[in-house]
């Protein structure tokens, strides 16, 4: 994020995908932004750009896509897959996640509560939404005639022709939902406001001008995969290698050896495995960093476990919230800084060693918009003192925006809200 302070007069971009595309051409043309490490391919920030404007003025002027209409993804991991959820995003539709492997009815619903106009799914999944009646666009190119794809729209599109400015959504408009499995029957839903402030968090700026490397095994098509992995790595310059979860131990550090990996996104269990039994493979974690784990956090165990072997290891720990609510997100920076975004109760985040503490409103009508924590005697607190400065542009209410500087207990907190202010 750019050092500005006070920032200049033209407001933030509003719309989510701009806001990452206007990211996208101050990297390197030639740099990767993804990589696929099962077979090797790369995705570089141009043709990342270049894929979801292509897609999205297919989207809209080929098959009549319009703005707020919502398109349910089905899909694992790919190189593809960015490419179709910044591109959908960017012809100004809601993205709708699910999980691919959800049985037909769960995709059913879900297509049905959002409202879906189209489903785009991965060639697995095509058979699960047969009966949905709602139009099928596969993730990738079919030897069937009688099929289209995303592959195909970004190949034959035109990047010149849907810009995302000309579509014009709302800060407030929903940009993502998220429905999870039917263990927990959540569903996760975010405004473009909600997800540039997850963007912008994400692309806090590191300690040092390293190059960083991520590995994620996280699913983007999920309630943090979207905007940390699809959206706010690329948009921080981050080149992310996508990955399985690990097997064992030795594979998970045998990863970040081969890849230099600065920092690593994974569930729970597979980021455990990085601090199982050392043995004499511990110099393959030295260009580790920093940790992200989500949906869920360590169990108090495992967190012992993984301070006590990876002691220079930056934690992060990502977490839906309690099990009542049902909407909420929380998110990490990439290093430093946290964003939770929930929509009904605050939860509690651990970070950098440091346990939050439970963060409570003083009436009933519990609403935080965005809440972001940094310990002060950490650099970036300059940075979240320009990321507030950037989110009066657009959130609604800025006027009843408060900045808290330092707190007795040294955190910097910023409480952005459309009423009041909450005494914390």
């Amino acid at each position: 994020m750019e050092q500005l302070y006070p920032p200049p007069a033209r407001a933030t971009p509003v719309d989510v995908a701009a806001f990452v595309l206007s990211r996208l051409p101050h990297h390197p043309a030639t740099a990767p932004a993804f990589v696929d490490a099962a077979t090797g391919g790369t995705l570089s920030f141009s043709a990342l750009r270049r894929a979801a404007l292509s897609l999205a003025s297919g989207l809209r002027l080929g098959l009549g896509l319009r703005r707020g209409d919502a398109v349910l993804v089905l899909s694992r991991n790919s190189l593809l897959l960015p490419q179709i959820l910044l591109g959908v995003l960017a012809a100004g539709a809601v993205v709708v996640a699910a999980d691919p492997d959800a049985a037909p009815a769960e995709i059913a619903a879900a297509a049905h509560a959002s409202g879906a106009v189209m489903i785009v799914a991965e060639p697995e999944a095509a058979g699960k939404v047969t009966g949905v009646g709602v139009p099928l666009l596969l993730t990738s190119q079919s030897l069937d005639p009688r099929t289209l794809s995303a592959e195909e729209l970004i190949d034959g599109g035109d990047p010149t022709a849907a810009e995302p400015t000309t579509v014009e959504p709302s800060h407030d408009d929903r940009a993502f939902l998220a429905y999870s499995s039917s263990a927990s029957r959540t569903t996760v839903a975010m405004t473009h406001a909600d997800l540039v402030a997850a963007v912008a968090g994400v692309g806090l700026p590191p300690q040092d001008d390293e190059r960083r490397v991520c590995l994620a095994s996280l699913p983007m098509c999920s309630a943090h995969g979207l905007p940390l992995v699809a959206l706010g790595l690329p948009a921080a310059g981050v080149t992310t290698v996508l990955v399985a979860p690990p097997s064992d131990p030795r594979a998970a550090r045998e990863a970040v050896a081969a890849h230099g990996a600065t920092d690593v996104v994974a569930a729970p269990e597979a980021a455990a495995a990085l601090a199982g039994p050392m043995a004499l493979d511990v110099g393959k974690l030295s260009s580790l960093r920093r940790v992200m784990v989500a949906p869920t956090p360590f169990t108090p165990e495992a967190r012992q476990e993984f301070r006590r072997r990876l002691p220079w290891v930056d934690l992060t720990e990502l977490s839906s919230g309690t099990p009542a609510a049902s909407e909420q997100l929380l998110l990490g920076g990439g290093g430093g800084a946290a964003l939770m975004l929930p929509q009904t109760d605050a939860a509690v985040i651990q970070h950098n060693s440091q346990p939050a503490e439970q963060m409570s409103a003083t009436t009933d009508e519990a609403n935080f918009p965005l809440l972001v924590n940094l310990m002060k005697h950490d650099p970036r607190v300059t940075a979240i003192q320009n990321l507030y400065y950037q989110l009066r542009s657009y959130i609604v209410g800025a006027d009843n925006l408060k900045f808290q500087s330092i707190r007795m207990d040294s955190t910097v907190t910023i409480v952005c809200e459309q009423s009041k202010v909450y005494d914390m």
